[in-house]
């Protein structure tokens, strides 16, 4: 196995299946107690309730002690897809921006991806450059559903602490209140926005408190495009008042005739632009 990544309450490691025979992501907890537990278990439903060619697919869910292959992980273990490629956070900065066609490429393909989530129930809670993976071919898929959450299920914070990014979260969901397909749209538009500037909507912050008090309090958008074919869905997107935004099956309609319009098909492959900032 070889170490992919690490996120805020697990690791993600390259391996090969030998009943699949092809590489596998696995996801377990830094440190597997009763409440990463249930969080693996809660990411395993989520992904196994979605089934969308831009969102990453769960194969299994095993314990860790069930298999010698596993040995350097404990607790549960997600199998889930491996998607080779690299975030759109890390494309974005070795890269350049995007420019507006590959910016509607993966707005849309990653809306229809979210829309078949919240179709099960399913919130992402957390969409970012980095939970946004380009392939080799240049297609996105939404990965990292570790913060995600089915309707109904129990919340698995603590009273006050919001979970999420906050350079990337809606107004309401910095206030605490519930996520929505609402909000989970204003964090893709708010990725998108990034994607075509270099900078997070409401600007850089120092800490998370201070980008916490920025989202909460509805700060203005103040790094948005200033020249994008995009930027009326942007701001309709990022609307402080989450009944004003668009649903996502409309802003993916809007982007795909957008993209037709401009004489491109809407599920070519997304490139890297090569603008400047």
């Amino acid at each position: 196995m070889s170490r992919l990544g690490s996120g805020g309450f697990g690791r993600v490691w390259l391996a090969e299946d030998a009943r699949l025979g092809h590489p596998v992501a696995l996801k377990a907890a830094h440190a597997p107690d009763a409440e990463t537990e249930q969080r693996i278990q809660r990411e395993a439903r989520a992904l196994a309730a979605v089934r969308h060619p831009n969102c990453v697919q769960i194969h299994d869910l095993v314990p860790a002690a069930s298999d010698p292959g596993l040995s350097e992980l404990d607790g549960m273990v997600i199998v889930m897809e491996y998607v080779e490629g690299s975030s759109l956070g890390e494309l974005v900065r070795s890269r350049g921006l995007l420019d507006d066609m590959a910016a509607a490429r993966v707005w849309a393909s990653v809306a229809g991806a979210l829309d078949a989530a919240h179709t099960r129930g399913v919130m992402h809670r957390d969409v970012k450059p980095g939970n946004i993976v380009v392939d080799r071919v240049g297609q996105a898929h939404l990965i990292d559903f570790g913060i995600a959450r089915r309707t109904g299920d129990a919340t698995m914070t603590l009273a006050g602490f919001v979970l999420g990014t906050p350079d990337f979260l809606a107004p309401e969901v910095a206030c605490g209140e519930r996520a929505t397909p609402a909000s989970d749209s204003w964090q893709l538009a708010a990725t998108i926005s990034y994607a075509l500037t270099g900078h997070p909507p409401r600007g850089g912050h120092p800490d998370a408190v201070s980008g916490l008090r920025a989202a909460a309090s509805g700060a203005p958008l103040s790094h948005l495009p200033k020249r994008s074919a995009h930027l009326a869905l942007l701001h309709a997107g990022m609307d402080n008042d989450p009944t004003r935004r668009p649903p996502l099956q409309v802003v993916q309609r809007a982007l795909e005739d957008w993209l037709r319009r401009s004489g491109a098909h809407p599920d070519g492959p997304m490139t890297a632009g090569t603008r400047g900032r």
